[in-house]
């Protein structure tokens, strides 16, 4: 079970910010190569990426962001981002799942002449296009690849001339798709970035939104947001309690031959214990991190 509460992104030209990077909380770090690096420092970004990958100074999961195949600059991206600690790569633009099969077959290819264990790379298509969210489950289960995927909101918005207001409106159709293309496929999910990094009483909103909506984690912009996407994907003490309750009282009414019991004159059944026992096996693996 992967747990992705928290995936910040890093520019890969500011040396400094990969440095502090190392001791970031985050569950996973994306390296980035794509939109926070301007052209003109695309190659230094390689430089100090592929010399952050071979110190693996980093804990947990370590993604790269490569700029997309139309750019041209893929191929450069992944020469410098392929190393034994590199964990996977987010591919960004992804419109349908050819883009994952042609991404997947071209990982394979590394591997097999790396002498690499095929599928050692995962991927974490990030979906910010009107089509992307249209063949969201397709993309989900393009690949064995896939332990996650993301959803870039502005560039979404961009996409179909949309406009992001504060209540939100206009990305809750889309959240919602890729959140049910995800869980059906068994694979992680995380929101778009909070862009407001100053405004934290704002992120906690936004995170508690997305949480409810059913996503796992959230992408990150500032070290600042970890903390409050680490909390609030976390089980709470309360539902951790609650579920306990709930799995004990379901198992005590199964020896009398019922499935179904009453806590606090509620009625509760089998979706009930479903959704209690996944609380349960999150907070247990989350002990282990």
């Amino acid at each position: 079970m992967t747990v992705l509460r928290s995936m910040i992104f890093v520019p890969g030209y500011k040396e400094k910010f990969l440095n502090s990077a190392i001791n970031s909380k985050a569950d996973a770090l994306i390296l980035d190569i794509e939109d926070s690096v301007p052209f003109g420092f695309k190659d230094e970004a390689r430089k100090n990426i592929k010399n952050f990958l071979t110190q693996k100074a980093f804990p947990r999961d370590v993604f790269v962001r490569v700029n997309s195949f139309d750019s041209g600059l893929l191929t450069r991206d992944l020469e410098a981002a392929i190393n034994v600690n590199t964990t996977g790569f987010m591919f960004p633009k992804v419109n349908n799942e050819r883009d994952i099969y042609y991404f997947d077959k071209m990982l394979a290819q590394i591997e097999m002449d790396r002498n690499l264990e095929i599928g050692k790379f995962k991927m974490c298509p990030l979906i910010e296009t009107g089509a992307a969210i249209l063949n969201a489950l397709e993309i989900a289960t393009a690949s064995d690849r896939i332990t996650a995927m993301a959803f870039g909101g502005e560039d979404y918005l961009t996409d179909l001339d949309g406009l992001h207001k504060e209540h939100g409106t206009s990305l809750l159709v889309p959240r919602s798709l890729i959140v049910i293309a995800a869980r059906t496929a068994g694979i992680e999910v995380l929101d778009t970035p909070y862009l407001n990094v100053k405004d934290i009483e704002g992120l906690r909103k936004e995170l508690s939104l997305a949480k409810e909506l059913g996503f796992s984690g959230a992408l990150l912009l500032h070290p600042g947001q970890v903390e409050p996407a680490n909390e609030i994907f976390s089980p709470s003490q309360t539902e951790i309690e609650n579920a306990q309750r709930l799995i004990d009282a379901i198992e005590k009414s199964k020896k009398t031959g019922s499935a179904v019991t009453l806590i606090d004159g509620q009625l509760v059944g089998p979706p009930m214990l479903k959704r209690a026992e996944k609380i349960m096996a999150k907070y247990n693996k989350l002990k282990n991190l």
